[in-house]
């Protein structure tokens, strides 16, 4: 009922923008991996015609932004997250290095793509031992 009043919202005002607050495509609940914004934001961009403006992960901007707030510059950040697309493909296309995380949504099948981690830990406790290897 909500993706079809979305929908009709779009369809009723041509000049509406379609935003994005991120576009990860699944998350893991306590009953398994549920989906997350970006299918529904795909199924509104493709019924609706329109291209969102994504605000959040994995856009650019989002990094940029986060960057600017923390004075980092992006070649001296590391970005962690269990994400290998919206974390990790959207920091590595911001200039950052990224270690990917074995928590949350992580599954093996995460390192067969294109997308190469800097790092793979096995959670967040081993980032002290892997920052003190690279510097």
């Amino acid at each position: 009922m909500r993706l079809n009043r979305a929908f009709r919202l779009l369809q009723a005002n041509p000049e509406c923008r379609l935003l994005a607050l991120g576009m990860t495509r699944y998350w893991r609940a306590p009953d398994g991996l549920r989906l997350d914004t970006g299918p529904f934001v795909r199924a509104l961009e493709f019924a609706g015609d329109k291209t969102a403006v994504v605000l959040g992960k994995p856009a650019g901007d989002f990094f940029k932004i986060a960057l600017r707030q923390l004075h980092c510059l992006a070649g001296e950040t590391l970005m962690v997250g269990d994400d290998i697309r919206t974390d990790i493909d959207g920091a590595q296309r911001a200039g950052l290095q990224a270690a990917l995380v074995k928590t949350g949504k992580y599954k093996d099948s995460d390192l067969d793509g294109n997308i190469k981690p800097a790092a793979v830990l096995d959670s967040v406790a081993g980032l002290p031992d892997y920052w003190q290897q690279i510097t």
